[in-house]
C-alpha cells in the first residue's frame, strides 16, 4: 500500500496555521506595539490600508494564503507602507522562508526607519537564527528608537543586556564599557542594513552627544559624536562639535576606553583611530601603548608593535611591572623578527657586557678621584707641618690615582724644591 504525503509547501502552511491559531504567534505580541505614524498616516492610499486591515483579520482566522495575497496586494497600492511588509515577513517566517521574512523586515525598516516593530521582529528572527551579534544589534537600535515608558524598549534593553553577558569573554571589563557607551554598538559596523544617511537621527545622535558632554561623559559623547558623523559626513554642526570634544583635555582617556569597545565590536579601522587619538592628545598615556601595541600584535603588524612596546618600556616609572612586561615583548619580537636570532642574542650579550665595563670603570673613576683627593690633602697638611717626606709620598699616591691632575704635579715641584733647598 502506497503512503501519500503531502505536499512539502501545504504541510508547512498547516503548521503555520495551527501555530496562528492556537497563540496568536508572533504578530499578536509585536502588534501591540505598533505605534508608528505610518499606520495611522492619512496619506497611504485608502485602498491599501483595507487590504492590510483583511489581511489581519485572516490572519487571526488562520487563513494564512490569503493573509499574505492581501498584505501584497497592500504592498503593490503604496510601496512605502512599512506596517504591511512586517506583517508579510511575520507570515513569511512563520510559514518556513526565513530569506523572505528577512528581506520584508529589512523592507520595512528601509521605508520607515522609525517604524519599531520591525527592528523586534528583525531581532527575534536572528535569535531564532542564532546569529545573536546582529540580534543584540537590532535589540539595541529598539531600545534605542523607542520612548522610555514603552514597556517594548525597555524589553529590548533587557534582551540585549542579556545577549551581550551571554556572548561575553570578559565580562567585568563589559560591564565598565556598558557603563560608557550606553549599552549601544557602533551603527557603522552594520551600515550595510541601512540605505542611506538620515539627518533626523544624525541630528538625535548629537543631541545626545551634547548632553553626555554636559554631563562630563565623555566617551558616550564622543561615540554619540561619531554615530552623528557616520549618518551625515557632511554636516558642519558635528564636525565643529567633534573638534570641541577633542580639544577637552579629558578627551585622550575617553579615546581609549572607546578604542577597547571598537575592538570588541569589531570595528579595527576606528579602533586604530581612537588608539591613536588618544597618543596624540596624552602622549604620557601609558595605557593608550599597550592598547596598541596589543592592537598591532592582533594585526601581525609586528613592526608597529615593537614600536609601541618600546614606547611603553622607555615612558613610567621603574616600579610599575607594566615597564618590564614591554620591554620583554619588545625583546621578543625583535627575536620573531630577526632573520639570524642567534647573532642576534649574542650581539645583545656582548652589548650588556659593554655596557656593564663602561658601568664599572665609571665607578672606578669616581672612586680614585676620591682617594686621589683624600692623598692630597694629607700630603699638603704634612707639607704645612714641615714633614717633606710625607707630603711628597702622600702626593705621588694621589697622582697615580689622578693623574689628570696639574694641581698635585705643581705640589710635587713645589714640595721637591723645598726638600733640596734644605
Amino acid at each position: 500500500m502506497k503512503i501519500h504525503f503531502l505536499p512539502k509547501f501545504l504541510f508547512t502552511l498547516i503548521t503555520a496555521i495551527c501555530l496562528f491559531c492556537f497563540g496568536g504567534l508572533l504578530f499578536a505580541q509585536d502588534d501591540a506595539e505598533d505605534n508608528s505614524p505610518t499606520e495611522v498616516s492619512g496619506g497611504l492610499p485608502e485602498q491599501a490600508r483595507k487590504y492590510r486591515e483583511e489581511g489581519l483579520e485572516n490572519q487571526r482566522m488562520g487563513n494564512i494564503p490569503m493573509a499574505m495575497t492581501l498584505y501584497q496586494k497592500a504592498i503593490a497600492l503604496d510601496p512605502t507602507y512599512a506596517v504591511a511588509y512586517n506583517d508579510l515577513g511575520v507570515i513569511y517566517e512563520a510559514a518556513g522562508f526565513p530569506d523572505r521574512a528577512k528581506e520584508s523586515y529589512f523592507r520595512a525598516i528601509k521605508v520607515d526607519p522609525s517604524y519599531l516593530s520591525s527592528y523586534s521582529n528583525i531581532a527575534l528572527f536572528y535569535e531564532d537564527q542564532r546569529d545573536l551579534d546582529r540580534a543584540a544589534f537590532y535589540w539595541a537600535k529598539r531600545a534605542e528608537l523607542g520612548p522610555v515608558e514603552d514597556p517594548w524598549t525597555q524589553k529590548a534593553a533587557k534582551r540585549f543586556k542579556d545577549i551581550r553577558a551571554v556572548l561575553s569573554k570578559r565580562p567585568e571589563a563589559d560591564a565598565r564599557e556598558e557603563d560608557v557607551l550606553g549599552l549601544i554598538k557602533d551603527v557603522s559596523t552594520y551600515k550595510s542594513a541601512f540605505t542611506k544617511a538620515d539627518r533626523v537621527q544624525a541630528q538625535n545622535h548629537l543631541r545626545k552627544a551634547g548632553q553626555y558632554y554636559s554631563k562630563g561623559k565623555m566617551t558616550a559623547a564622543i561615540k554619540e559624536a561619531y554615530e552623528a558623523q557616520d549618518l551625515d559626513r557632511a554636516s558642519q554642526e558635528i564636525k565643529d562639535f567633534i573638534q570641541r570634544i577633542d580639544a577637552d583635555p579629558a578627551s585622550a582617556a575617553a579615546y581609549n576606553d572607546l578604542g577597547i569597545i571598537y575592538e570588541a565590536a569589531n570595528a579595527p579601522e576606528r579602533a586604530e583611530e581612537c588608539y591613536l587619538k588618544a597618543i596624540r592628545f596624552d602622549p604620557t598615556l601609558l595605557s593608550a601603548y599597550v592598547n596598541i601595541a596589543l592592537f598591532y600584535e592582533k594585526k601581525r603588524d609586528l613592526e608597529k608593535a615593537e614600536f609601541y612596546w618600546a614606547k611603553r618600556a622607555e615612558l613610567g616609572s621603574a616600579e610599575n611591572p607594566w615597564k618590564q612586561k614591554a620591554a620583554d615583548r619588545v625583546k621578543d619580537i625583535r627575536t620573531v623578527l630577526s632573520s639570524s636570532p642567534v647573532a642576534d642574542a649574542r650581539e645583545a650579550e656582548v652589548l650588556g657586557l659593554i655596557k656593564d665595563v663602561a658601568k664599572y670603570k665609571s665607578a672606578v673613576n669616581r672612586n680614585d678621584q676620591t682617594l686621589a683627593r683624600d692623598h692630597f690633602e694629607k700630603a699638603k697638611q704634612s707639607f704645612n707641618k714641615g714633614d717633606l717626606a710625607t707630603a711628597i709620598k702622600e702626593a705621588l699616591d694621589a697622582q697615580y690615582l689622578d693623574q689628570d691632575n696639574p694641581e698635585i704635579e705643581a705640589f710635587i715641584e713645589k714640595a721637591e724644591l723645598r726638600a733640596l733647598s734644605r
